[in-house]
């Protein structure tokens, strides 16, 4: 383990706060999801969830106790705590996949309106803390399902408002896939963390559905810093899919956390929008820029006030963003390619903020379609880790904190810089 003092004396104040592990129960949308749990090698669990631990590469990946060492592709791994064991992974649920993107997002956006009114909850400042880091975030990156596939708290983005939409493309771009046009597409608005006093932190997760095959997300905001309480408007700034490093500890030690999943944290990728049904890799921009062509009064310290203008003052048919792309890091310049129109009435849904899930693309895909990407960019300063690359982390070295203190949260100095 490579953890430093601080970071180790602050684990081991998880592990006595919560217990040596975190299991992830099992979600009750199987009509969405409903995929048997399995494991890396083929293994059958003894439980029918998975759960973290702290002495399991410190939380990096769910796993669970097999019934048997001998599995499909390999023989499990042993611990003391657990006896044989391997890690968990959420493949897609085919009987849903295969459905058409209409069908889709009309079945999710049925449960999203069966908890119409309900919100979820956002936990305290110190459950963020100690919850972020004893859940994997590997999940997010990893799992192909459209909800959580196993019940899992949100520590960020807790609460928010749900619809549908479209994105209408101005045709005269070369990008492909989605970015030609998606008629089936589901939003969900939210802010990064309560808002307060100190002000909000308002960002969106999109996912579109596609025939036949599992749905393309990725999520954009502001800052993860947010915005001050002055900044009357939910959209007073531009969003991106690639956000600027922050100067907040608490939310430092949250995208701490995400390196766990990608070395570029500060980064989600755009490939996946791209491809084709028959799995080619169409062309994808470098970044995405959101400009909101609307404006909705969100008073920081009455969000509930928040939510219902952005529920009551958004019709539907309402244009939202004008979408620009930036077609690489040395491209200064973005270009229009289309618009995100709302299509179903933003609604609070209990259903949205705990079971709807969008995946993370690494940025580390884009990456490797486009090596010459990481030599044009800052990559301490733009992914906020030197060490950014083609490749993701593994698990193996989820206890390998690349920061030299928590305190500060500097790179160490052998961070090393790899394509």
């Amino acid at each position: 383990m490579a953890w430093g003092k601080t970071a180790v004396v602050m684990m081991v104040n998880i592990l006595v706060a919560q217990g040596s592990n975190k299991t992830m129960s099992s979600t009750s949308s199987t009509d969405i999801y409903n995929q048997p749990l399995t494991t890396q090698k083929g293994c059958k669990c003894k439980t029918s969830s998975c759960m973290t631990s702290v002495f399991f590469e410190c939380n990096v990946a769910p796993f669970c106790a097999v019934v048997d060492k001998n599995c499909a592709h390999g023989t499990a791994a042993y611990s003391i705590s657990h006896g044989y064991y391997d890690y968990c992974v959420y493949k897609p649920f085919d009987s849903y996949e295969k459905m058409p993107a209409s069908k889709k997002k009309e079945l999710v956006m049925a449960h999203v309106l069966e908890t119409k009114g309900t919100s979820g909850s956002y936990p305290s400042t110190v459950g963020v803390l100690t919850g972020i880091m004893g859940e994997s975030v590997m999940v997010s990156f990893d799992a192909s399902a459209d909800v959580f596939p196993e019940k899992r708290t949100k520590y960020i983005h807790s609460v928010g408002v749900t619809g549908g939409i479209r994105f209408e493309s101005t045709g005269n771009h070369a990008y492909g896939g989605l970015f030609q046009g998606a008629d089936y597409g589901i939003i969900r608005f939210s802010s990064a963390k309560q808002p307060s006093k100190d002000g909000t932190a308002p960002g969106m997760g999109i996912k579109f559905f596609r025939d036949g095959r599992p749905s393309a997300n990725f999520v954009a905001m502001y800052s993860l810093d947010g915005q001050p309480c002055s900044d009357n408007s939910f959209f007073a700034h531009d969003w991106s899919n690639h956000i600027a490093s922050t100067d907040n500890f608490g939310l430092k030690l949250i995208a701490a956390k995400f390196w766990q999943a990608s070395y570029c944290p500060l980064m989600v990728g755009l490939s996946d929008l791209a491809s084709g049904s028959d799995g080619s890799q169409g062309n994808f921009p470098f970044r995405l820029h959101f400009h909101s062509l609307i404006d909705v009064d969100c008073p920081c310290q009455d969000y509930s006030h928040c939510l219902a203008n952005l529920r009551n003052k958004i019709a539907v048919g309402t244009k939202i963003f004008e979408v620009k792309a930036q077609a690489s890091p040395s491209d200064a310049a973005s270009s229009v390619i289309g618009h995100i129109i709302l299509t179903d009435q933003l609604v609070t849904s209990k259903f949205g903020d705990e079971q709807l899930f969008f995946s993370h693309q690494h940025m580390e895909e884009d990456f490797d379609i486009h090596p010459e990407w990481l030599s044009a960019i800052d990559r301490k300063k733009q992914c906020g880790m030197g060490c950014a690359g083609t490749q993701a982390p593994q698990i193996s070295k989820g206890c390998s904190s690349p920061f030299s203190s928590t305190e500060t949260m500097e790179m160490r100095s052998d961070d090393p810089v790899t394509v």
